[in-house]
């Protein structure tokens, strides 16, 4: 029997696998996409979607606040329209925006140079930092909000899931798109 020899190549690991493919995904989309909106490519037009996007989300909430109202008989029920044209809208604004960076934000590590991997890694810090406070701050407000609504109003109850939902969608929006929007306003043209 011969003895086993180790060779040079070794066999990549599940995990190597998976990044090889993710890159090779990742630079297959940025080549795909690299012509897209090139008007847009500049820091003036990325800033101007950055606001644009920070907009809808002010209009999410806005309207979030509107759709609850007309839940509640307080408005007239085709405000809550409004909340899904906004959402249509911002969806549109937020993929133009990731476009013009190049999707940097979910770029694997290993395909960045050292400046973009600070910023990138810095800024995914900050979002998981926010999430945990919101998220804190979230269910704290379930708790000590919520069953006091319950136990004053308790017909205003089966309102606070609207409620919580709509404000922890526009929060989760603006705290994951944290790092593409920083990225975005600090980039300078080439």
């Amino acid at each position: 029997m011969m003895p086993f020899v180790r060779t040079a190549t070794e066999t990549p690991t599940f995990l190597e696998k998976l990044e090889a493919r993710r890159e090779a995904k990742y630079l297959k989309r940025v080549e795909q996409m690299s012509g897209w909106l090139p008007r847009w490519r500049n820091q003036a037009g990325r800033r101007k979607l950055v606001i644009a996007l920070e907009a809808c989300l002010v209009l999410m909430l806005l309207s979030g606040i509107a759709l609850i109202g007309a839940l509640i008989d307080m408005f007239p029920s085709w405000l809550g329209l409004v909340w899904a044209a906004v959402s249509f809208i911002m969806m549109f604004v937020w993929t133009s925006l990731n476009i013009t960076v190049d999707m940097i934000d979910s770029a694997p590590i290993s395909l960045l140079d050292e400046y973009q991997q600070d910023q990138i890694l810095s800024l995914r810090g900050l979002t998981y930092r926010c999430y945990t406070y919101f998220g804190l701050a979230a269910f704290l407000s379930l708790i000590f909000v919520g069953t006091f609504v319950l136990n004053e109003n308790p017909d205003w109850g089966h309102y606070i899931p609207y409620s919580v939902g709509i404000f922890g969608i526009v929060a989760f929006l603006f705290i994951s798109t944290l790092p593409t929007v920083v990225y975005a306003w600090n980039l300078r043209d080439e």
